[in-house]
Formats: C-alpha cells, sequence, structure tokens
C-alpha cells in the first residue's frame, strides 16, 4: 500500500514540476520502433488524416512530461503548420475478442465559427482479426464522431485503406466542431508513438494534466470505457 501511494506520489510531483508550452514549442516524441510485434501492428496499420479545415494535429506532451498550451479561440495565431512535427498516439488491447488499436491525434483548438474551446482530442479505432497467424486483417473501423458516439464501417473499402492497411480519415466540420471519419481521399502521416514506449513523465502527464473540454481517449481513465463504447460487434 504504502508503496503505490509513494509511486502515485511520485507521478503527481512529476507532473507539478511539468510546465504548459506554447502550442507549436512541443517537441514530437520519437516514432515508436517496431521492436515487438504490437509495435510493429501498431506502425503496419497506421492511419492517414486529411485535414483541410481548421488546426492541423500538433504534439500533446513531450518527453519531459511538458504539455500544448493550447490555443484560445480569439488567437489569431496559424495552427495549420506544426513546425517542430506533428504526432499520432497509439494503444492496443485485446477486447471482447478482438484486437483494438486506438489512435488519437492532439488539436490545440476546436473552433468553428464564434464556438469551439482550447484544447481537442480525436481518435478512431481499428478493430483487427489475428487469427491468421501472423496476418492481420480489418474488421471493423469506428470512429467518434461526437462525445461517446461511434460511427462503425465494417469491412471497409479498398479505396478507403492504402494497402489494405491504412485506412483514411478526414477531419471534418459540423456545425459546431470537428470530428474525423473515414474517407476515400488520401491524407498525411504523422510520427507515432504507442502508450507502452512512452516515457514515464509523459504517460503520467497525459493522465494527469486538464485538457479542459477534451479529454485524452487513450490514457487509464478513459481508455477501456471507449473500447467498450466503440465496440461494433
Amino acid at each position: 500500500m504504502m508503496l503505490r501511494l509513494t509511486v502515485a506520489m511520485a507521478g503527481i510531483l512529476a507532473c507539478s514540476q511539468a510546465k504548459e508550452l506554447a502550442y507549436d514549442s512541443v517537441v514530437p516524441l520519437p516514432e515508436t520502433e517496431d521492436s515487438t510485434n504490437e509495435y510493429s501492428l501498431a506502425l503496419q496499420f497506421k492511419p492517414q488524416l486529411l485535414v483541410d479545415t481548421g488546426c492541423h494535429p500538433y504534439p500533446a506532451v513531450d518527453a519531459d512530461g511538458n504539455t500544448n498550451a493550447g490555443l484560445s479561440l480569439v488567437s489569431l495565431k496559424s495552427c495549420q503548420n506544426p513546425s517542430l512535427g506533428s504526432q499520432i498516439y497509439a494503444r492496443a488491447s485485446v477486447y471482447e475478442g478482438s484486437y483494438a488499436i486506438m489512435y488519437a491525434w492532439y488539436f490545440p483548438r476546436d473552433r468553428r465559427g464564434a464556438f469551439g474551446h482550447r484544447h481537442a482530442w480525436e481518435h478512431a479505432i481499428l478493430w483487427l482479426d489475428r487469427t491468421g497467424g501472423d496476418d492481420a486483417t480489418i474488421e471493423a473501423v469506428s470512429a467518434e464522431v461526437d462525445d461517446g458516439e461511434y460511427f462503425t464501417i465494417e469491412d471497409p473499402t479498398e479505396d478507403m485503406v492504402d494497402d489494405e492497411t491504412s485506412v483514411k480519415f478526414k477531419y471534418e466540420e459540423d456545425a459546431f466542431s470537428h470530428y474525423v471519419n473515414v474517407t476515400t481521399e488520401a491524407g498525411e502521416f504523422q510520427d507515432l508513438v504507442v502508450w507502452e514506449d512512452m516515457p514515464k513523465a509523459a504517460r503520467t502527464a497525459l493522465n494527469l494534466n486538464d485538457f479542459g473540454e477534451a479529454t485524452v481517449p487513450f490514457n487509464e481513465e478513459n481508455f477501456l470505457d471507449n473500447l467498450e463504447g466503440a465496440y461494433p460487434f
């Protein structure tokens, strides 16, 4: 009990010593290498994202646990060019017999007209069939189109997926905000980092930091709940 308390307090202390950095000053984490089967799968199925409105994805956290301060709604600064590089996050787990990989992007702001808020997280989940030995195939794709609401496509068509592995997503706008959804249009790739491969300080920050109205979809508090909410079978 004392050991767990000590570890928890150490994590809180580390997070309290970290800083919020300007939205364009967070250095992305290096891309995960394919050193394990799980890491290899996350890299193999890394999706692409098309952004034609709103902010582009930026790093949310650096190796020291410093987090992105985001952008206010009234800021005139551009968020279309992450000069230090961008980031996509991944976390995987077996859930109800399917192998689920969640991919997530962080945006400094979600603004639609006069509406929106500082910070945004968007995510999608690939449901894979790994029963074929070394070969995994996409069974379904679930994208969160509203808080806790998912749109699922089973057996996505060839024009939605490059090389049978890279699903195409688009950062789309609705009346008041943005969301990601499957598309047939090609997008861009970001450096991928897997949750277990992140420095401890970065994981701690994503577990504890307050991103306002946005929640980190793959941290300890939210990951399994989101898999449950998105499970399509």
